[in-house]
């Protein structure tokens, strides 16, 4: 009986911590808005762009993973030209064994200069068989591929921090509440491929994550990720949109985990970017047709901008899924591919959105 006290009362001290940890952040969604301008559009051969990398040089990638039309329009890399006009970098990634296909999501530049590539393989309807991909680039061409990761589930996200990354899987149960953060070695995965199975992924396991008992739609759990200037991580929750914070030991190791925004005006994360100029991360999101900037200096969530069904043409937001900073302005990805809260129609428009900030 005393052990149950005992546990009842940590559990119940450690919900009064977290919680006491969210009202640290402030909430500010009744700032003066950002209107946004349209960036780009992709065109009918792009009908589902996600993800966004820069490289050294601040070019700028785009992912399109295509689930809906891959066999019309295949999956592929996009790039930029000076005048920010999209154009196929590459097209040849590597399809699976099994589902003969690929839809490139997270993507990120690694310490090698090579791009990193989340292959979510569960739009094929195949569990545990996604993918991270390596293109490896000369001379800013990419000449060829090497699959490095197998048994991902729904592979989301990659960030990396020194010669490490660090990537999101958002369902990693049957019951459709749990997702992940892994972890991988760069020198590791260049020795052979690793493969994941459910006896070995916890070696590379940073942490679990279960979606909040009142979230009773079909979602997907952990997603956006994005490291600060002090090398903390911050991971965003799609189906629930609780932000948690962790600090690593000089080895790698997890020195603390702590849930720093948990609030019903945030009820979804996808895409995070950290921009070192202003020491913040933006957010989209994804339901809500919104973006926020989460400035950490003065532990704020502002609302940049929020509206409802639009087909993006214009520049407003259509199911956002993916910010970054490009030439000092933001920029952000319209998913626009299933139907949801706000997204009331698929349209025939395929854009991104620009933010004068």
């Amino acid at each position: 009986m005393k052990s149950i006290i005992r546990n009842n009362f940590i559990s119940l001290f450690t919900i009064i911590s977290l919680n006491s940890l969210a009202q640290e952040i402030k909430f500010n969604d009744t700032s003066k808005l950002i209107k946004p301008t349209l960036f780009a559009d992709l065109g009918e051969t792009c009908t589902t762009p996600d993800a966004m990398a820069l490289d050294k040089k601040g070019n700028l990638y785009l992912s399109v993973l295509n689930p809906t039309s891959f066999d019309k329009n295949g999956a592929k890399i996009l790039t930029f030209d000076k005048n920010d006009k999209p154009a196929i970098w590459f097209d040849k990634l590597p399809l699976h064994p099994i589902s003969k296909r690929v839809h490139p999501m997270g993507i990120d530049f690694g310490p090698d200069g090579n791009l990193y590539v989340m292959d979510n393989q569960c739009f094929t309807n195949q569990l545990n068989a996604s993918r991270i991909i390596r293109v490896n680039i000369r001379n800013g061409k990419p000449i060829g591929t090497d699959v490095l990761v197998e048994g991902l589930n729904f592979a989301e996200a990659i960030r990396w921090k020194n010669n490490r990354a660090y990537i999101t899987d958002a369902l990693t149960d049957a019951t459709g509440r749990k997702s992940a953060i892994y972890s991988f070695e760069l020198s590791e995965m260049n020795k052979a491929k690793i493969v994941l199975t459910s006896e070995n992924k916890t070696n590379y396991l940073i942490s679990e994550f279960t979606l909040k008992p009142e979230v009773t739609k079909k979602s997907i759990g952990i997603d956006g990720i994005a490291f600060d200037k002090k090398g903390d991580l911050y991971a965003g929750n799609f189906g629930d949109g609780v932000i948690t914070k962790f600090e690593f030991n000089n080895n790698g190791t997890v020195k603390s985990k702590k849930v720093i925004f948990d609030s019903d005006k945030l009820k979804c994360c996808d895409g995070f970017f950290y921009d070192k100029k202003r020491n913040s991360i933006f957010i989209a999101n994804y339901d809500d047709n919104s973006v926020y900037q989460f400035n950490l200096t003065t532990n704020t969530i502002t609302l940049i901008w929020k509206n409802d069904n639009n087909n993006g043409s214009d520049g407003q937001l259509d199911n956002p899924c993916e910010t970054i900073i490009y030439k000092g302005n933001l920029i952000v990805v319209n998913y626009d591919t299933f139907l949801g809260d706000k997204n009331t129609e698929i349209d025939n428009f395929h854009t991104i959105s620009k933010f004068k900030l």
